[in-house]
């Protein structure tokens, strides 16, 4: 009876610390950097094209819009996701919108709350994204439990701007590049 007694003790220190780390520790953060060989607005148009959405993002099944503001910030989104066989929904609400620049939504899904941010620069290869990832439980469990998955979640958004970038790449020409003509009289 002391030996179940002490393991009981012993299990229910180890849940209370594991559970504590979530209280202290809540958010996870990281950045992601990848160079596309296309122009900005190129690469801005096809991140945003909600039909091609799948083409790159494999795992979203659907993609439907909840209600749509003019400016598209606050704009809100359905997605189902497949997340090894089990459908997710997520919530995705516009944060901010700048054309051509940047892009920060969040998303909700059950105990998840994560938030992006995408800036989208000129570089000498055409475009660089910039992504900042923001990842945190809705409660201290998950809070605590996001911990041990903060390198997963980095892989898959690694993955997925990697396939965009695939994705972008293999797509026809859409601007012309502009080349300045010097007048001579």
């Amino acid at each position: 009876m002391k030996t179940l007694k002490k393991s009981g003790i012993l299990l229910l220190i180890v849940f209370l610390a594991f559970v504590a780390l979530g209280l202290f520790l809540n958010k996870q953060e990281y950045q992601l950097e990848t160079e596309i060989n296309r122009p900005v607005e190129e690469i801005f148009q096809l991140f945003n094209d909600h039909n091609r959405l799948s083409e790159w993002l494999t795992e979203v099944k659907s993609f439907e819009s909840i209600a749509e503001t003019e400016d598209k910030v606050g704009s809100k989104y359905k997605m189902m996701v497949d997340n090894d066989g089990k459908i997710v929904e997520l919530i995705e609400t516009l944060t901010g919108y700048k054309e051509n620049e940047t892009l920060e939504m969040d998303f909700t899904a059950g105990w998840m709350h994560k938030y992006n941010h995408f800036t989208f620069e000129k570089s000498d290869n055409g475009t660089k994204i910039i992504a900042k990832y923001s990842i945190e439980g809705t409660n201290p469990f998950a809070k605590s439990l996001f911990l041990f998955f903060t390198k997963t979640f980095q892989e898959i958004d690694s993955t997925n701007l990697a396939r965009f970038k695939t994705f972008a790449e293999k797509q026809p020409i859409l601007i012309a590049p502009t080349t300045e003509i010097e007048i001579v009289n």
